[in-house]
């Protein structure tokens, strides 16, 4: 990388950054990143089938959806953070997404036209 020394720095940050997260923040505005705490056993719904659902979120959210590879030997129970980046707004609505999908297996967004009543027993 060459020119100024600021543009050299500020150029090395946005490729480390790229290389480490895989996006810049400054790609982003009004920029967000969060995370959402998540049961592997609920990886592949967000996925889905051909990562078809994660396509889905990250173009109608415009956000950086990433999910962390599980360890072979893993605690049962352990909840593992799916990182969300992006514009503020589209971050939280990314993550009511994925809590939906995580406790009802979709979301409208995902899956158009699917509901689900509660009832009382």
């Amino acid at each position: 990388i060459t020119g100024n020394a600021d543009a050299v720095a500020h150029a090395e940050r946005a490729v480390k950054e790229l290389i480490e997260k895989g996006y810049w923040s400054e790609s982003f505005e009004n920029f967000k990143e969060e995370f959402v705490n998540v049961h592997p056993s609920c990886f592949p719904d967000l996925i889905g089938k051909g990562g078809v659902t994660i396509k889905a979120m990250k173009t109608e959210f415009g956000v950086e959806v990433t999910i962390p590879e599980v360890p072979k030997n893993a605690p049962a129970g352990k909840k593992y953070k799916v990182t969300l980046a992006g514009k503020n707004e589209n971050v939280e609505a990314c993550k009511q997404a994925i809590n939906n999908i995580a406790m009802y297996g979709y979301d409208e967004i995902t899956h158009p036209g699917f509901s689900h009543e509660e009832l009382d027993v």
